[in-house]
Formats: structure tokens, sequence, C-alpha cells
């Protein structure tokens, strides 16, 4: 009898610990926006960049560019994550993001790769200007003169590797 009581309290848990994680998912789903999910991939290429390596640049820059055509597709502020008010400057922004992301995911080498990443990198803070509630900040390098995006203000410089914490965070 009491294997019998400690399997079903052991499936009971089992239950429970799954309709909370399926709740914090339906949640969690409903918050993340456009912008975070290509934050989210930006991030990925910026952190293979500080490593002086391309790997898997190309899946995350499509995924970019597949988020931003999603977006312009079906757009709404909320979706993209921005003010009220701040929809036509985005909706502006998406084919230049997607073109952007095209060509860092079609470029072969990393210096193309990096050049590529800091074109990108501009109609997104352009983007990023207009983001509600939480979002990364900006870092600048001066020696570089790239901008790039970054989830905190601990410097990580993707252009020059070798110069990993030159730059400074410029926007919040």
């Amino acid at each position: 009898a009491w294997r019998e009581r400690d399997r079903n309290t052991r499936h009971g848990i089992l239950i429970a610990l799954l309709l909370m994680t399926t709740l914090a998912l339906a949640i969690g789903a409903a918050e993340i926006t456009a912008f975070a999910t290509i934050s989210d991939h930006y991030e990925a290429i910026r952190l293979v960049l500080i490593e002086d390596s391309t790997e898997g640049v190309a899946k995350h820059a499509e995924a970019i560019a597949r988020t931003a055509h999603a977006l312009s597709a079906n757009y709404s502020d909320e979706a993209a994550g921005v003010k009220p008010g701040g929809g036509a400057t985005v909706k502006a922004l998406l084919p230049e993001i997607q073109e952007r992301a095209s060509q860092v995911a079609r470029s072969n080498d990393l210096e193309t790769v990096r050049s590529e990443m800091a074109e990108l990198t501009k109609p997104l803070v352009r983007w990023h200007e207009l983001v509600e509630g939480t979002r990364p900040v900006v870092a600048y390098c001066s020696m570089v003169k790239k901008a790039w995006i970054q989830p905190d203000e601990a410097i990580g410089n993707p252009y020059a590797p070798y110069m990993l914490r030159c730059g400074e965070v410029v926007q919040r």
C-alpha cells in the first residue's frame, strides 16, 4: 500500500510540475516580443564573434531575418515590443533588418560577418530606442567606430576581441 501511495504522490507532483511549467510558458510566451527574440539571436552572434568564430552565425542571422519578416507580415506595436506610436518607425526598419540579417547569414569570413553585423546593428539601435520595458543596452567603441547591443553593461566588444573591454554604454 505504501508503494502505491508513494507512486501516486510522485504522479501528483509530476502533474503539478507539468501544469506549472505549462502555465509559466504560456505567460512567458505572451511577453516575448519580436525585439526580444531578435535580441537573443543577435546576442548569440555577438558572443560567437567575441570568440573569433563564425560558428552558428548563419543560423542566428537567418532567425533574425525570419522574425523581422513575420513581424512585417503581421505587425502590431505589442508584438514589436514598442511604445504606442513607435510602429511606423519599426515597420519602416523591418525590410532593412531582414536584408542586413540575410547579409550576415551569407557572409563567409569573420571580417565580413563583423562588418555586416555593424550594419545590422544600425536599424536595431533605432528600434531599441522605441522599446518599452526591459531592453538591452547599446555600447559603442570609439576605436573601431561601431556600436552593438548587449544584455548588460559589462562591455564585450564583438568587433575587436583583442580589445574585448574597449567601449562604453551609450544607451540604456
